[in-house]
């Protein structure tokens, strides 16, 4: 089930941020992350789905102003259950389809983010331009999604 965040689901937020800290860099001690996490669930940005336990498997943020994909992350040991393309599909259609959408990821060939790629790329994403090293040290470029006639 996709539901909107709440504060409740903070600590889940950075249990997840804490796994994928290799890819995307240091979250769980940022204050600036712990800021836009709580932006993020206070302008109802955030959207989390939860597995057959009811725990949070996933989380999407957006920003809606610049119909951007901020955050997408799955807990590992979810991973495989279609809940990162469920989580994206839910943005899309929460983001504006008469503009492109965009979103930062990783860049072809850095090892950790085919899955991501193949992700954004199923969906209609393509490549628009390099964006440099994340925090995390790896390649990243912009991806866009046309707009929807």
């Amino acid at each position: 089930m996709i539901r909107l965040l709440t504060t409740y689901d903070f600590k889940a937020w950075l249990k997840i941020a804490g796994e994928v800290e290799p890819l995307f860099g240091p979250m769980v001690h940022s204050k600036g992350f712990h800021f836009g996490i709580r932006q993020c669930i206070r302008k109802h940005n955030a959207f989390g789905i939860e597995d057959e336990t009811n725990e949070i498997a996933g989380i999407i943020a957006i920003d809606r102003k610049k119909n951007e994909i901020l955050w997408l992350a799955v807990r590992e040991k979810s991973r495989g259950k279609k809940y990162g393309e469920t989580l994206l599909r839910k943005a899309i259609e929460e983001l504006d389809n008469k503009k492109e959408i965009i979103v930062q990821t990783f860049a072809e060939g850095v090892k950790g983010g085919t899955i991501a790629r193949i992700l954004y790329e199923k969906n209609g994403f393509t490549d628009q331009i390099s964006m440099g090293k994340n925090p995390a040290g790896l390649e990243t470029v912009r991806m866009v999604r046309k707009e929807s006639l």
